[in-house]
C-alpha cells in the first residue's frame, strides 16, 4: 500500500488551490500564452511533510511504461488536443504525420520498452506515426530499418533519417512534426539545426547545454507568486538551490566554493526548521547542473564530506550519460520523502502533456532510505492511477503534486523562451 501523511501543508495548499481556482486559472492561462509549456515533461517530487516541492524536470521524459494503463488510454485525448493547439500555433492547417526520434542506445531495453508505449498512445489518436533513427545505420541491405528490442520482446522498427532542401524524412515519410525523446546529453547533430518542420521539445534544450539551475530559478519564482495568490507559506513549495561552477572533482577545482555552498544552505535550513519547529538535521543534494537519469548526484550533511570525499565519489561525480565531464553543479536542499510504499522510501514521479496531468509512478528503491537519491541502482516503479487516488484517504495528492508539477512545467517553458547557448557534438544528420 502507498501512504504519505496528511500534513498541515498538503492541506493548506489543496485548501488555497480550491478557493483560488479562477485567479490560478487567470495566473496559469497569461503564463502559458506568452511562454507554452512543453510538448510534454516529467517532474521528480519530494514531499516531506513540511513542504512539497519538484527535485528535477525532465523535457525528453521515458518511463512511458510505468504509467497506469487506464492514465496512458485518458492521455490520448489531452495529446490530440496539445498537437491541434500546437497546429494553429505553428499556423498548420493540422498535425498528420508526427515523426518519434529516441534516444540511440539500443542496449537499454527499459528505454525501447518505454518507447512502445509512448508509440503506443499517440496510435490512439488520428495522427500517422513513425519512429526515425539518429544512430549508426544497422548492418544489412542500405535503408533498412533499425529493429529495436523491449525488455519484454517487443519490437519496433526505427527507420534511418534524411535531411533535403531543409527538409527531415524517414523511409519516405515526412513528418508534420518532430517529436524528440532523445535528450542530447552529449550534443546533437548539427543537421538538426536546418530543419523547416517543428522540433518539439527545442533540441537546443537537451542536457548538453540545458542547465537545472536555470530551472528552479524559474520555478521558485513562479512558486512565489503561487503562493502569493494561494495565501500559504512560500518556503513550503519552493526549494533552495545555488549554483557551483567550474568544478572538477577529479582535479579538485571549485570543491572550496561548493564546501562554502553547502555550509550556507544548511545554515539557512536550519534557521528555517527552527522557525517551523522541524526536529531533524538538515542535509543538501550535490547534483550535476546538466544531466539525468539519477547520474552524478551526492548527498552530504556537513563541507566535510566534500572536502573529503574518496576516489569513488570523486570518479562518480566527475562524469555523468555518455561519459561527459561534470563541469557545474547544483547544491540543493536536501528534501526528505514522507512517501511509503511497501515499507520502502518512495518519490512520485509526474507526467504532463502541454501542461495537463496525465498521470505518473512511483518511484521505489530497496537499496536507499529517505534522505537518498532515490534514482539509483536498485529501483523499482509501482504505478500511480490518478483514479486510484480520487478514492483513496490520500484524495488530496493529484490536486497538490499536480499543482506542484504545473508550476515546473511552466519553468520549463520559461526555459525553452531563454535557449542557452548551443552544443553541438561532431556527428552529422
Amino acid at each position: 500500500m502507498t501512504r504519505t501523511s496528511a500534513s498541515a501543508v498538503k492541506q493548506a495548499l489543496a485548501r488555497g488551490i480550491i478557493q483560488n481556482r479562477a485567479r490560478l486559472l487567470e495566473w496559469h492561462t497569461a503564463i502559458s500564452r506568452a511562454t507554452p509549456p512543453p510538448f510534454y515533461c516529467s517532474i521528480d517530487i519530494r514531499d516531506s511533510g513540511h513542504k512539497i516541492v519538484p527535485v528535477d524536470s525532465n523535457l525528453f521524459p521515458a518511463g512511458f511504461n510505468n504509467i497506469c494503463p487506464d492514465d496512458m488510454r485518458a492521455a490520448s485525448r489531452i495529446i490530440q488536443a496539445q498537437l491541434k493547439a500546437l497546429a494553429l500555433r505553428l499556423g498548420l492547417p493540422e498535425i498528420r504525420k508526427l515523426l518519434v526520434i529516441p534516444e540511440s542506445h539500443t542496449s537499454n531495453a527499459y528505454y525501447i520498452e518505454n518507447l512502445h508505449y509512448l508509440l503506443g498512445v499517440l496510435a490512439d489518436i488520428p495522427v500517422e506515426v513513425m519512429t526515425g533513427w539518429l544512430g549508426p545505420p544497422p548492418e544489412g541491405p542500405a535503408g533498412s530499418p533499425v529493429k529495436l528490442v523491449s525488455a519484454t520482446g517487443k519490437i519496433i522498427e526505427a527507420h534511418g533519417i534524411e535531411i533535403k532542401d531543409g527538409l527531415l524524412s524517414a523511409n519516405g515519410f515526412v513528418p508534420d512534426m518532430i517529436l524528440l525523446n532523445n535528450d542530447f546529453s552529449g550534443g546533437y547533430p548539427p543537421g538538426l539545426d536546418n530543419i523547416k518542420q517543428p522540433l518539439l521539445p527545442s533540441h537546443h534544450l537537451g542536457w548538453h547545454a540545458r542547465k537545472k539551475s536555470r530551472h528552479f530559478e524559474h520555478y521558485n519564482k513562479l512558486a512565489a507568486e503561487f503562493a502569493a495568490i494561494t495565501g500559504i507559506d512560500p518556503w513550503t513549495i519552493m526549494v533552495d538551490t545555488v549554483q557551483v561552477e567550474p568544478v572538477d572533482f577529479s582535479s579538485g577545482t571549485g570543491i572550496e566554493t561548493a564546501a562554502l555552498a553547502v555550509d550556507g544552505m544548511l545554515e539557512r535550513i536550519r534557521t528555517e526548521y527552527s522557525k517551523r519547529s522541524i526536529h531533524r538535521a538538515p542535509f543538501v543534494f550535490i547534483k550535476n547542473n546538466r544531466g539525468t537519469y539519477g547520474m552524478g548526484i551526492m548527498v552530504a550533511r556537513s563541507s566535510d564530506e566534500l572536502k573529503h570525499m574518496n576516489r569513488r565519489t570523486r570518479n562518480k561525480m566527475s562524469t555523468s550519460k555518455g561519459h561527459c565531464r561534470i563541469d557545474s553543479v547544483v547544491v540543493q536542499e536536501g528534501v526528505p520523502t514522507a512517501t511509503i510504499v511497501d515499507r520502502l522510501a518512495a518519490e512520485p514521479v509526474i507526467y504532463l502533456v502541454g501542461g495537463s496531468l496525465i498521470g505518473g509512478f512511483l518511484r521505489t528503491n530497496s537499496k536507499r532510505g529517505d534522505e537518498d537519491n532515490l534514482n539509483s541502482q536498485g529501483m523499482v516503479f509501482k504505478k500511480l492511477c490518478m483514479s486510484d487516488l480520487q478514492d483513496t484517504d490520500d484524495s488530496l495528492l493529484e490536486l497538490v503534486y499536480g499543482a506542484v508539477a504545473q508550476i515546473s512545467a511552466l519553468a520549463t517553458g520559461l526555459e525553452l523562451t531563454q535557449p542557452p547557448p548551443t552544443h553541438l557534438s561532431a556527428g552529422q544528420a
